[in-house]
């Protein structure tokens, strides 16, 4: 079931993927996390030690479960967490920690040997005799991690950006934006990081998403929070003059502009 008002989808844009060999589709915007869902698909993977049947409990970074292996060859990932993977066409993802299937795990037999392997039973079990020790290396390390590590080299390049800053603010949310703004009014380098894709603020229940976000500043401001400036920004936001000045506070409605429309708001920090 979906939410009838979902902005972050485009239904009209149908993507095909795939999840354990198995082809589905869903719509430009779902998250791997949302289009498993929408097509009934609740099982995603094993627990680590007793092989438990696992799904999608939560979103995000704080799924715990809804971990995959992304892709195939030199391009796969492990320990992927299906929420935070964006759906894209031809995506290949499947399950981990698993024999042979899923649905069917040989692993899952720990489970019914549970009252045999207490927490931390491999410390002592394992230790003796001593000279067995690189038997049980063996399974132990097979037994070891969920995901497989790619065997090739990622032919692929990636972008990659050095900024040094004052101010490093994680998290775009209303407190992040408000120190980002005033970190930048007291001429500081201000960087700001978002783990998702786009930005959303939720203002009295009403949800806006942004592609991009603009911290409005001072001229002088905006061209130091910019580390490579073109030679137009150069120009351009150098162009803009500043004065000291002195300011009189006060509340006397004869000392005001009779025009209210000629008042001009002031801000101090």
């Amino acid at each position: 079931m979906r939410l009838q008002n979902n902005k972050n989808l485009d239904q009209t844009k149908k993507i095909s993927f795939f999840f354990d060999g198995k082809k589905y589709y869903g719509y430009e915007g779902d998250t791997l996390a949302s289009a498993l869902l929408y097509n009934d698909v609740h099982l995603i993977g094993r627990s680590f030690k007793y092989h438990r049947p696992r799904g999608i409990i939560s979103a995000g970074c704080e799924e715990p479960n809804g971990i995959v292996q992304l892709e195939l060859n030199e391009f796969t990932e492990p320990n992927r967490r299906a929420t935070e993977v964006i759906l894209y066409q031809g995506l290949i993802a499947k399950s981990q920690n698993r024999w042979p299937s899923v649905k069917f795990d040989f692993g899952a037999i720990n489970d019914l040997l549970a009252p045999f392997f207490p927490a931390g039973f491999y410390y002592k079990t394992f230790m003796w005799p001593p000279k067995f020790w690189k038997t049980y290396e063996h399974f132990i390390r097979h037994a070891a991690g969920l995901g497989n590590s790619p065997k090739k080299d990622d032919p692929h390049k990636y972008e990659h950006y050095h900024y040094h800053c004052d101010t490093l603010i994680v998290g775009s949310g209303v407190s992040g934006l408000y120190a980002a703004k005033i970190a930048a009014t007291q001429n500081l380098k201000v960087l700001l990081i978002e783990q998702e894709n786009q930005i959303k603020i939720i203002n009295n229940n009403e949800e806006h998403i942004y592609d991009y976000l603009v911290i409005a500043t001072h001229a002088d401001q905006a061209l130091k929070l910019l580390k490579k400036p073109t030679k137009d920004e150069k120009f351009i936001l150098s162009m803009f003059e500043y004065t000291n000045n002195i300011a009189y506070l006060h509340s006397d409605p004869l000392m005001m502009p009779k025009n209210k429309k000629n008042m001009v708001k002031l801000e101090f920090y």
